[in-house]
């Protein structure tokens, strides 16, 4: 399967979306590696993270940095996350740059699914006023940060397995490339603020600061490129990171200096 440019797929979404067995079947139709790293730890206690463990959420989100930062250093496989990465910054942020598929999911059908398969739920009351509060909090961020979003509602699998296979297979990834903004090797090639080194950045890195250079917002780029903002701002971030700058008018001011 060399032929698919995008070798990581990340699988977010609510529980009961049927993250699992999307990701699992998708890994044997590309003959990749399916990893489950959902702790699940939320929907089998009924509470949040930050309830369930209070001061404690921090190194829960350090644990889940450590996992997903071990998934993106591999190759040819798919990933089931655990639904409460979309709450931790660091966490999106790492996600910002990998081609991320948001599996949607309504509270009638995630309650229609935990009844065939009851989980241990065990604190929670009111399964609706649970969920509907997830949804709440977590559907804008799961849609900002996803790349391609299937309602899971209909149970389609083999129809969004297929659609998802199309997509890396036709290189529609946005963030990968972009025909509406031309960029070329000085583009790619920044010099460190610092070292003063010359220093590679990726192609989604490169469109986005010349659009920044541009006098263009994050939501402008996105609008532009047909990304999330979000992913916008991961971007230039890991760009900032990489080459020594603390804000983005020191990014700006280093594409100038090359052009």
């Amino acid at each position: 399967m060399s032929q698919h440019k995008h070798n990581r797929i990340f699988i977010i979404g609510h529980p009961g979306a049927g993250k699992a067995l999307l990701a699992k079947t998708l890994a044997e139709k590309l003959g990749w590696k399916f990893i489950d790293a959902d702790l699940g730890l939320e929907f089998h206690i009924g509470r949040t993270v930050k309830e369930i463990l209070g001061r404690g959420e921090d190194e829960f989100y350090h644990c889940q940095s450590e996992i997903l930062t071990e998934q993106i250093k591999k190759e040819n496989i798919v990933v089931t996350t655990d639904a409460s990465i979309i709450c931790n910054e660091k966490l999106r942020q790492l996600l910002s740059t990998e081609f991320v598929v948001y599996l949607q999911v309504s509270t009638s059908i995630q309650m229609e699914r935990t009844s065939r398969n009851p989980a241990p739920l065990l604190l929670v009351t009111d399964m609706k006023i649970f969920l509907d509060k997830l949804h709440h909090e977590r559907d804008d961020l799961y849609s900002e940060s996803a790349n391609v979003t299937i309602n899971s509602d209909d149970s389609a699998l083999e129809e969004h397995v297929s659609s998802i296979i199309k997509i890396i297979s036709n290189d529609q990834f946005i963030g990968v490339t972009n025909k509406q903004v031309q960029i070329d090797e000085r583009d790619l090639i920044l010099f460190h603020k610092k070292a003063h080194t010359p220093t590679r950045i990726s192609d989604q890195q490169a469109i986005c600061i010349k659009l920044l250079a541009q006098g263009k917002t994050s939501k402008e780029i996105a609008k532009e490129i047909n990304i999330s903002y979000r992913t916008v701002e991961g971007h230039i971030a890991n760009a900032m990171e990489l080459l020594g700058c603390a804000s983005s008018k020191e990014l700006i001011a280093l594409y100038h200096d090359k052009h």
